[in-house]
């Protein structure tokens, strides 16, 4: 064989092997992606949450599993309070009261929050947030809510953070930025089908769709609403 001819045959070959892997690549990320899938579990909240909140929330939890391994999971209160009964589905996310105890979540490793933050794999409270008016926020995010998380030794009572600032202060003490740790809520059009179930709401987001119980007054209702565990807004 030709020298010219076998210097050919293996560029060919090295470029065959180039779009092996990366064809291996791509389809490995896609099967990592596709691995992600939600389940209900009974399981009680964790030990690190404070007793006087434990009691409050639900004794099972909505799990996002990454494979075998969770990602996130949630334990939402067992009857949230509400400013009023929404009006309709997509008005669930106005009827809360900001600092409003959502539940409590224990984050994976190498999860990030809307502000494309690393997130420290620990056990964390929720409480309702909305993003401040104060024009340095302004088109930062397509909805102004936001589940605000802070680290469980941090939040130990029910009504034990009542403003804003102590939320933020409280979530974003122990962060590099002292920013808070935030994941974006979304309000949804339709609370019909089985919940909680996976969901796209926007490009590049990745949500779970929740159904959780609250109360307006005496009077019982529900919530649905989108929490976006992947994705983050735009960066400023």
């Amino acid at each position: 064989m030709a020298a010219g001819e076998s210097m050919s045959k293996s560029r060919m070959n090295k470029s065959w092997l180039l779009v092996a892997i990366a064809l291996w690549v791509q389809f490995g990320d896609y099967s990592r992606a596709a691995d992600v899938s939600v389940k209900i579990a009974d399981k009680e909240p964790p030990k690190q949450i404070a007793e006087s909140i434990r009691k409050t929330l639900q004794p099972k939890a909505v799990l996002l599993l990454n494979g075998d391994t969770p990602a996130f999971e949630f334990w939402f209160g067992s009857e949230i309070p509400l400013k009023s009964k929404p009006a309709s589905p997509d008005k669930a996310l106005d009827a809360f009261q900001e600092t409003a105890l959502l539940g409590a979540v224990a984050v994976g490793r190498g999860q990030r929050d809307y502000k494309d933050n690393d997130i420290a794999a620990g056990v964390y409270t929720m409480r309702f947030g909305l993003q401040p008016q104060d024009g340095d926020h302004l088109g930062t995010a397509e909805y102004p809510y936001f589940a605000v998380l802070i680290p469980a030794a941090s939040d130990t009572k029910p009504d034990g953070i009542t403003t804003f600032k102590a939320m933020a202060k409280a979530s974003g003490k122990d962060t590099s930025s002292n920013h808070p740790i935030i994941l974006s809520l979304r309000p949804t059009a339709s609370d019909s089908g089985d919940l909680p179930k996976l969901n796209e709401p926007a490009t590049d987001h990745k949500s779970v769709r929740v159904k959780v119980p609250a109360k307006s007054g005496d009077e019982k209702t529900s919530v649905v609403f989108e929490l976006v565990y992947k994705g983050h807004g735009h960066i400023q």
